[in-house]
């Protein structure tokens, strides 16, 4: 009878825990997320290459680049099989005997009361359902809700798509989310080029990537990536050799680089281009036009002439006691050294990050007005700033003085270096876009462009050299300009006067075509982006203000045939689903689609999507003659490199705004210098001995890395070849002749006023 009982309630009690139990399930059930993992594509983060497909940026905090499980190495999958499921392609969601062994022990932990720290043998699937569908809660209710998803999922799903999804979202330390960028935060390098033991040491990371940090517990590390190894050879995915070979080799990282997180000139002109706050809701991968070599030649260049050119006007205030003091203003291109010893003519510097001891010249690092040695402003223990600049180290100090540098491709106006200042961290204004100065003697090539347009002027064209008086308007004193030397030539040829960018010959030319003329010009090639509503004499020689990046393109037309183009930083956008969302063409194509029903075919003509603004002859005309600024002009410091090299320099008034043209077969390179609150940079300072330097330095280091000795200006076919005398502009072959350039209607022209001349019509 009492066993009857006893059964009774045994049957009650089954009846009412299967009832608990079944409410309970039901109530989780009706909890659960939607179970269609489809739906599902890892959050990636906008990324920022350079015109090599190398990433600059990353927007955002999580570093992640999807693959399709047809692209993931088949060693990355054995890897990651072996480290956390080895029976992942037999199971259907869950490891049975695994989940008994982890429920025992919890039921253990959970009467302990010693341990809340529950144990799991979650399969791939549960951790992928714990990851993209619930929380990280350790409860049996969580645990429950894994299960049943897993099965679901398990079955509506290949097991190929969960581990795609699986490898694409797990997280690995360093930033990284998924295989791709994880294989590139810790090697350095593509998920494609590792070997098999990096294929291990990844696939350990998912138990816990703080925990496996070799830097940290590098014993731990090793273990963790051998026990994966074995794992390996005990599934037979590779040999014992293979096994014994690898498991004895060391861990080696490359060094965490967080450079690509950090924003700079050009990738807050991308994001502003782009307007990139209104892609918060997706991510997109961004191919930049910057060539970062060219890049990092253009801020070493920049930051180090600015600081050598400084040393004539500051004292020395570049020490530091502490090193956390520098750390705001360092800089990828300056090493933070110590001074270790100091004698009466020997200071000795240990490079802090690389331990290296040099001995510092005293004769190449004088400093200030008074040129003092180094031996008296620094002092043992110092910290400071040094460049190296071909061999040589140079003590150097944080900037007073500014500037920028843009490099453009001047036939489709692509930015492959854009720097916008000299040290970002201490100031983000970008002086290459949001600088505006005037452009001084910058603008004369365009005048002189205007001239030779309207046919009134030729290359060889005289022109008097001597004083004019301008009247301003009411109320306003005379103008009386003067050359920059202050002295008159007489009688200058039309190109002698750009080479050598004289001011009174400009004014004549500008007053003789008429303001108005001028700024119909000037609007015409989008000098200024806005249309020019001025009638200011000074404005022939660059009153108005302009920046750099807007000057470096309008000097793109001597270089491209005299088309505009228009700057852009950007080659192409693509969404995280590959849909291509910009994609800058420069170039046309009509008759290029057609269809097979077509009744008749038409031979495709490609142009080129520009505007052309003034002649190829024009644009040649004047590109020649800023050659001859180089050879024997205002830039005549360069014309010992072996290279075609065009330019033009600009000063402005007491020296307050400096810049440099240069133009070369393949780039046209803007560079400015000034102080962010205008003031003169110095006494008879000049666009050719402040920002002329900054170029020569970027050539010259570009020219040692390329080899590009039949690199020349294409010279449009319709130009004539003639030797002129360069002073009197006459055609001889004479002892003082050079090379010029003209068109047949040109010469007509001359030779009608030769005639005109040998009458005596003309004096």
């Amino acid at each position: 009878m009492k066993l009857f009982k006893y059964l009774q309630y045994i049957f009650i009690l089954s009846i009412l825990g299967t009832s608990i139990l079944i409410i309970y399930l039901w109530n989780i059930q009706q909890d659960l997320p939607d179970h269609n993992i489809s739906k599902y594509f890892p959050n990636e983060i906008t990324k920022i290459y350079d015109d090599k497909y190398e990433l600059m940026y990353h927007i955002g905090n999580r570093d992640r680049f999807y693959l399709n499980y047809d692209d993931i190495p088949l060693s990355m999958i054995n890897a990651i099989i072996s480290a956390e499921d080895k029976t992942f392609f037999e199971h259907q969601g869950f490891d049975f005997k695994g989940i008994i062994n982890a429920f025992l022990i919890n039921i253990k932990n959970i009467y302990s009361k010693n341990n809340y720290n529950y144990v799991g043998a979650s399969t791939i699937t549960q951790q992928l359902v714990k990851n993209i569908l619930l929380n990280r809660d350790q409860t049996i209710t969580r645990k429950i809700k894994e299960l049943i998803l897993s099965l679901r999922i398990e079955q509506e799903h290949t097991k190929e798509y969960i581990l795609e999804l699986y490898l694409n979202e797990i997280y690995f330390g360093r930033r990284s989310y998924g295989i791709a960028s994880a294989a590139y935060n810790y090697f350095n390098k593509s998920i494609f080029d590792l070997d098999i033991h990096e294929y291990a040491y990844l696939a350990a990371l998912p138990k816990g990537p703080n925990n496996y940090d070799p830097k940290k517990n590098y014993k731990r590390a090793i273990d963790r990536r051998n026990y994966v190894l074995k794992q390996m050879e005990i599934n037979k995915f590779i040999t014992l050799k293979q096994f014994n070979y690898y498991s004895n080799l060391k861990i080696e990282l490359s060094p965490r680089n967080i450079k690509k997180y950090k924003s700079d000139y050009k990738t807050d002109f991308i994001f502003n281009y782009l307007n990139l706050n209104s892609f918060n809701e997706n991510a997109f991968y961004i191919q930049s036009t910057i060539d970062q070599n060219l890049q990092s030649m253009s801020e070493k260049s920049l930051i180090d002439n600015l600081a050598l050119f400084e040393r004539k006007y500051r004292k020395w205030e570049g020490s530091y006691e502490n090193i956390e003091d520098m750390l705001l203003i360092e800089n990828d291109h300056w090493n933070i050294a110590k001074v270790i010893e100091k004698k009466s003519n020997t200071i000795k510097l240990s490079i802090v990050n690389t331990g290296e001891t040099i001995n510092l010249d005293q004769n190449t690092n004088l400093y200030g007005p008074n040129k003092i040695p180094p031996n008296i402003f620094l002092n043992l223990n110092d910290y400071l700033f040094v460049t190296e600049i071909k061999g040589t180290f140079y003590v150097v100090q944080s900037h007073k003085i500014n500037g920028s540098v843009i490099i453009m491709d001047p036939f489709n106006g692509n930015i492959v270096s854009m720097v916008g200042g000299v040290n970002y961290n201490l100031s983000n204004f970008n002086r290459a876009t949001q600088a505006y100065r005037q452009p001084g003697s910058s603008i004369k090539p365009f005048i002189y462009a205007k001239a030779l347009e309207t046919k009134k002027y030729l290359p060889n064209t005289k022109i008097l050299d001597s004083n004019i008086l301008l009247d301003q308007g009411n109320n306003l004193p005379v103008w009386v300009p003067k050359n920059y030397s202050n002295k008159s030539h007489g009688e200058l040829t039309f190109r002698r006067a750009l080479e050598t960018s004289n001011n009174l010959v400009t004014l004549k030319i500008g007053l003789d075509l008429g303001l108005n003329s001028v700024n119909e010009f000037l609007d015409k090639i989008n000098f200024y982006n806005q249309t020019l509503n001025t009638d200011v004499h000074s404005n022939l020689l660059g009153a108005i203000e302009n920046n750099l990046l807007n000057l470096t393109k309008s000097y793109a037309i001597f270089l491209n045939g005299g088309y505009l183009v228009e700057p852009s930083i950007i080659k192409k956008v693509v969404s995280n689903e590959g849909e291509l969302i910009i994609n800058n063409e420069y170039f046309k194509c009509n008759f290029c689609s057609f269809s097979v029903n077509d009744r008749s075919y038409r031979k495709p003509i490609v142009e080129a999507n520009k505007e052309k603004v003034i002649s190829p002859q024009t644009s040649f005309q004047i590109l020649n003659i800023l050659e001859g600024a180089i050879e024997r002009g205002t830039g005549k410091s360069l014309n010992k490199i072996n290279y075609p090299i065009a330019g033009k320099t600009g000063t402005t008034n007491e020296s307050k705004d400096l810049w440099f043209f240069g133009l070369t077969p393949r780039y046209v390179i803007g560079v400015y210098v000034g102080y962010d609150e205008p003031r003169s940079i110095g006494y008879r300072e000049t666009g050719s001995s402040v920002a002329l330097p900054i170029f020569k330095t970027i050539i010259e280091n570009y020219l040692s890395f390329n080899d590009y000795k039949n690199d020349t200006f294409i010279v449009p076919s319709d130009l004539i070849i003639k030797k002129v005398d360069k002073d009197t502009g006459e055609i001889s072959d004479g002892q003082h002749s050079i090379i010029d350039y003209f068109t047949k209607e040109q010469l007509e022209i001359l030779n009608d006023i030769n005639k005109i001349e040998s009458i005596g019509g003309i004096n």
